[in-house]
């Protein structure tokens, strides 16, 4: 009897220990507009995000992709990344590319709430949950790419 129950306790604290241990799991989300087109991949475990990165792909003539290119990196430098967002753009495949890295893990929230205007009344807690990253990209005409 109690071998079964020395099995138990160790069956148990293995399941525990292996469901607490779990990996980070991701969904990608894509929404495509005219030119434009964003794929947000969401990094999280359990109900949390732990980060999310937005491609957002933009197709333009080559004649003008460095022109198009500076001007972006211009309006990027305006709002210079912080602890946990950063910005960046680049040429990638003959169109240009728009990288959005959030890191909840490491975010400076002040700062990322006045960037995105959330409202005084907006925690960390609420904007990195699943759910709410998950409306705010469907509401924005997203899908989930299965």
């Amino acid at each position: 009897m109690k071998k079964l129950l020395t099995l138990c306790t160790l069956f148990l604290s293995a399941v525990l220990i292996l469901t607490a241990c779990s990996s980070e799991k991701k969904k990608v989300y894509i929404e495509k507009n005219g030119k434009q087109e964003h794929v947000t991949t969401i990094y999280y475990k359990g109900e949390t995000v732990n980060k999310v990165v937005t491609n957002s792909t933009l197709t333009t003539d080559k004649a003008n992709l460095d022109s198009t290119l500076d001007g972006i990196k211009s309006t990027i430098s305006q709002k210079p990344n912080f602890d946990g967002y950063t910005r960046s753009a680049e040429i990638k495949d003959g169109k240009v590319v728009i990288t959005t890295e959030i890191d909840y893990d490491k975010l400076d929230f002040e700062k990322y709430k006045g960037r995105v205007h959330l409202s005084g009344s907006d925690t960390l807690e609420n904007e990195r949950k699943l759910e709410t990253v998950e409306y705010h990209l469907k509401d924005a005409g997203a899908t989930e790419k299965k």
